[in-house]
């Protein structure tokens, strides 16, 4: 079990992690949430020993992980958010070239580079060199990096940051592999319908406090007490879209205003003053309760830089 306690840092007057505590079991893959600059990758640096916190610990079975780094080290992989990767050597020479940084014998490299390369996909790109790549495939290939060295723990970072469908998916089904071996992940993401397909805790986090912390369900049931409600709108109708700021969040591209509503009976008053605004609408949605629901409702709906 990794433990966290009391976690505090700051970056001169900014106060980046104000009080984290979390408990993450073995086997588990543990969600972070959190707008822009909530502390997420803080508190991941901190678990990597990237960082040291001003004040707090991380505890593995009990023991500071900053009493033996080098053990600790070789326990985790870490994908940052940024590829870690070097573009003139070949997906194959990246991921031989972590093994022997972690001096693991050459013949158990080459089968372990093989093997992960068949598992995600790149098998025929292996000789090649990273610079040709696609964005799908370096972030693959990071995630091969943190793993050549079988560790027991996992901590990804945006990991399928803007990538296809497809290789999100196969990201997902082996990390599911992952699991059912009794690995451990810690996980960052920007992209709720992501969260709720694959956490099985997730800790809310804002302004470098945990907000909220449970299973998916356990957290919509808790805090998703408002109807989330999409209206389309004519999108030819609507030249300026800041007056609808007023109801909600208006999304201009898509034509969508997503509003949250205490009752049924209020999207009755929404529509009138709508029509009143000479908005046209389109089409109504009633989506049920979502992890989206309950994010913007513990983090606010505005803008973070």
């Amino acid at each position: 079990m990794i433990e966290v306690y009391g976690l505090k840092k700051s970056y001169g007057e900014v106060k980046a992690l104000d009080g984290i505590n979390l408990k993450i079991e073995r086997g588990k893959i543990f969600g972070l949430l959190g707008p822009n600059g909530a502390g997420k990758t803080t508190t991941f640096s901190i678990i990597a020993t990237l960082l040291r916190p001003d004040e707090g610990d991380v505890l593995y079975n009990g023991g500071s992980i900053f009493s033996n780094v080098k053990n600790w080290r070789e326990k985790i992989g870490f994908v940052p958010q940024e590829f870690s990767i070097y573009e003139d050597l070949t997906g194959y020479e990246n991921v031989y070239l972590m093994g022997r940084l972690y001096n693991l014998p050459p013949q158990d490299i080459r089968k372990k580079v093989e093997e992960l390369f068949e598992k995600l996909g790149l098998s025929e790109k292996m000789k090649e060199k990273v610079s040709r790549y696609s964005g799908g495939m370096k972030r693959r290939l990071n995630l091969m990096m943190s793993l050549v060295h079988d560790p027991e723990i996992l901590l990804l970072d945006e990991p399928t940051a803007g990538i296809d469908v497809q290789t999100k998916q196969r990201i997902y089904d082996f990390l599911r592999e992952l699991m059912d071996k009794g690995k451990t992940v810690l996980y960052t993401t920007h992209m709720l319908k992501e969260a709720e397909e694959l956490f099985d805790v997730v800790g809310i986090i804002d302004s470098g406090k945990i907000v909220a912390l449970g299973g998916v369900e356990d957290l919509i049931n808790k805090y998703a007490d408002e109807l989330h409600v999409e209206v389309e709108l004519y999108r030819e109708k609507v030249e300026d879209g800041y007056e609808l700021e007023k109801f909600g969040v208006y999304e201009k591209e898509s034509g969508i205003l997503k509003v949250y509503l205490k009752s049924q009976s209020e999207i009755t008053d929404l529509l009138k003053k709508l029509t009143e605004m000479n908005f046209e609408v389109r089409h109504i949605n009633l989506r049920k309760p979502s992890l989206e629901t309950v994010f913007l409702k513990l983090t606010g709906r505005e803008l973070r830089d």
